[in-house]
């Protein structure tokens, strides 16, 4: 058996020819060489990966190599590199399918054996380093999603490729020359002094040289593993001394709009925004020059000074573009007058050599920060299940805290008797004020909010124009989300969060919080519902004999959740539940031991079941399950569950019962072309119930399992 497992697993995998050591003294060249461009460098004798010798790896590159799923994708590349390089016998230059690009080229290490480097491993591009974040984040490479994807994203140009090919070339012919006979075995360390080595020391010191000075941590500016934040306050500050400069702004394109990254001087503290496109031709023209583009302040912020005429009696400043490509992704505004074009050149050029680095570091921040989204919807998804309506409310807005990083936070509902919105959750300071507020429609962020229907995120108070709130509320940021929310397209709250632990709200907290938004509608809808029974003493929704939802609960709910399933694409299930023989349990047990049965059966439901199913009497000995968001395969296994635990129940007569324990049976149908009804559904359950009792009861049958031939149709209560 083992042996044909291996067989299998060999037949299933990609082939490897690779494996073998550098050649002695190779992979101290090679590491070198590595350091002094940035850039990965391998050795490779076939096929790749594994590689006998890598070089600064790729993390991305690593992430693929590590996934026997998903380093089939790279071989169509890098795994025929080797072979495709020793056919051109010379450089081929490839782009994989993640966007990095790389060259492979044979090298005379050795005689006897064929070897190939494969360098590079980069993107050229915030292009395609943005494709492939699409695709982590998104798309087909979900799974290998994680924080370790990101500890080294190399980037280069094309020229620093060239480069390195060029560079390992020189390795390559000067080692061969001096190298001793060929061996599998490691160099000792040796204090040996030749001349090939002095030339060799000579240009890595020239190379450490010309490292220090273009690199992508912008020039040694910022570490390498500076946050944006810290990488934008560096650059400013660097700026700012070598050129004794007062007052600065480093503003960064953020969805289409220049945002403050650092300030120093007169723009600190000011809400600070630049009125040009990210094509701007001008910018463009500006950057092709080594020169500032001339602005001017207004009520809209900066905006570049008109080519003829000019504007009198406005404040001038400079505006410095960063720009990729075709785009302008920044620009640095100097309010200092009287700077020489010597100056200028120079805080041109160093613009130019910060803009690729900045924008890899938000990109990699932007994904960073997504990776975690899974979890955290996940970990929000299973704390917001509460039974008590109060308890709810506080749950949802807890969990929503947390996963925001808010220090304070509301949640409102719409009271229809007094056409108001009421807070039924506060956390944070003065919350105890704001338990069981109320606040009139259109008035305030929150009734404005709910009223219009559309969230609200505002990264500074003053610079979105929104009314500062009371002093009294000591609010510590000017940053806040009110949020919305919706149930099938009826309004029924507002979710507020404010004073962040770190930095201000903005897109991507909005997004995540569009990502937790239906978990936390059907969270409320519950609660609302628990309310709504709670208020009315459960007496029109409720079973007095089980305590579960009754029939007309159940149909209503059913559907609200078909209308939710089919807006946001979920699944949903349903179940029909019957208990065997029971009318044999009754005659003979009398009706006061066929009221216990039930209600034992009822709790076997309830034990068995999740918070946000909805269990209910459908009358008699018949009960239904509602499943929001449960696929059939998922409702079946929990259908199981629910037979099993009956099973084991020990009812006071169950031994005499026909199958010796009383048992029930179960129907499953789930939502899907031609079952889009709740009668459609309800149906469809009922068929497979029937199937259940056909094949011999205490089991559980699914629609899907039904005879094609069997259609959908009432079934005769005798067969049961």
């Amino acid at each position: 058996m083992m042996d044909e497992q291996s067989a299998q697993e060999r037949e299933d995998s990609i082939v490897q020819i690779g494996g073998a050591k550098p050649p002695i003294g190779w992979a101290a060249r090679q590491d070198s060489l590595a350091a002094v461009t940035g850039l990965s460098i391998l050795l490779v004798e076939g096929r790749q990966p594994p590689a006998p010798a890598i070089s600064n790896n790729n993390s991305i590159c690593h992430a693929f190599q590590s996934s026997p799923k998903h380093v089939r994708l790279c071989d169509p590349y890098c795994g025929v590199a080797h072979e495709r390089a020793q056919a051109a016998k010379g450089p081929v230059a490839y782009r994989c399918h993640a966007g990095l690009h790389c060259i492979a080229l044979p090298v005379p290490l050795e005689r006897k054996r064929p070897l190939a480097v494969i360098t590079g491993r980069a993107f050229l591009t915030t292009a395609d380093y943005r494709e492939l974040c699409e695709r982590f984040r998104e798309g087909d490479l979900q799974e290998l999603l994680s924080a370790e994807l990101f500890q080294n994203v190399i980037f280069a140009s094309r020229s620093d490729l060239d480069d390195v090919a060029r560079r390992v070339l020189e390795e390559a012919e000067e080692y061969q020359a001096s190298a001793p006979p060929s061996t599998h075995e490691e160099e000792p360390p040796t204090t040996t002094t030749t001349p090939a080595v002095e030339r060799r020391a000579s240009r890595v010191r020239e190379d450490e040289t010309r490292a220090q000075t273009k690199g992508f941590n912008g020039g040694g500016i910022f570490a390498p593993d500076a946050t944006l934040d810290e990488a934008c306050e560096s650059v400013l500050r660097l700026i700012c001394n070598e050129h004794d400069i007062s007052s600065a702004a480093l503003l960064l394109l953020e969805d289409e709009k220049f945002a403050c990254a650092s300030a120093v001087g007169e723009f600190r503290n000011r809400p600070l925004c630049l009125q040009v496109e990210r094509k701007d031709p001008r910018m463009l023209k500006a950057a092709g020059k080594a020169m500032p583009l001339i602005v001017y302040e207004s009520e809209e912020g900066f905006v570049p000074l008109p080519s003829r005429g000019g504007k009198k009696g406005v404040k001038l400043a400079e505006a410095y573009p960063l720009i990729i490509g075709e785009e302008v992704k920044g620009a640095l505004i100097i309010g200092d007058e009287h700077l020489s074009d010597e100056t200028r050149a120079q805080i041109s050029e160093t613009c130019h050599r910060v803009a690729f680095p900045l924008e890899v570091i938000r990109l990699k921040e932007e994904l960073e920060r997504s990776a975690s989204f899974a979890d955290r919807i996940q970990l929000f998804t299973e704390n917001v299940t509460t039974s008590e309506p109060a308890e709810a409310y506080r749950s949802i807005l807890q969990h929503s805290t947390e996963l925001l990083g808010a220090e304070r936070g509301s949640l409102l509902v719409f009271d229809e008797m007094s056409n108001e919105l009421m807070v039924k959750a506060a956390v944070g300071a003065r919350a105890e004020v704001l338990n069981e507020a109320r606040v009139q429609l259109g008035q305030g962020v929150s009734g404005t909010v709910f009223q219009e229907g559309r969230p609200l995120v505002v990264r500074d108070l003053q610079a979105a124009g929104v009314s500062p709130a009371p002093a009294e509320r000591c609010y510590k940021t000017k940053s806040f989300i009110s949020y919305p929310i919706t149930i099938a397209g009826r309004k029924v709250g507002v979710l507020n969060v404010t004073d962040k632990t770190e930095g201000c709200y903005d897109e991507i907290d909005l997004s995540l919080l569009e990502s937790i938004a239906p978990q936390m509608a059907l969270a409320l809808d519950r609660a609302e519902w628990q309310e709504k029974a709670t208020q009315f003493q459960l007496m029109s929704i409720t079973d007095p004999l089980t305590g579960l939802l009754n029939r007309r609960y159940l149909e209503e709910r059913l559907m609200e959740e078909l209308n939710r399933s089919r807006r946001y694409e979920h699944p949903m299930s349903f179940m029909m539940i019957d208990i065997d023989d029971f009318k044999h349990y009754n005659d003979r047990n009398h009706h006061q031991a066929g009221d216990l049965a039930l209600e034992m059966t009822a709790q076997c439901l309830k034990s068995a079941l999740r918070s946000a199913d909805v269990a209910s009497r459908y009358g008699g000995e018949e009960f239904c399950i509602l499943l929001p968001q449960t696929s059939l395969s998922e409702a079946k296994i929990i259908a199981e569950r629910i037979r099993r635990r009956v099973e084991r129940t020990r009812y006071p007569h169950g031994k005499n019962q026909p199958l010796g324990a009383l048992t029930v049976s179960i129907g499953v149908s789930s939502l899907a072309p031609g079952l889009d009804t709740p009668e459609t559904i309800i149906r469809a359950a009922d068929r497979a119930l029937y199937l259940a009792k056909e094949r011999g009861k205490n089991r559980v049958e699914a629609y899907e399992d039904a005879p094609p031939e069997s259609p959908i149709s009432n079934v005769p209560k005798e067969a049961k």
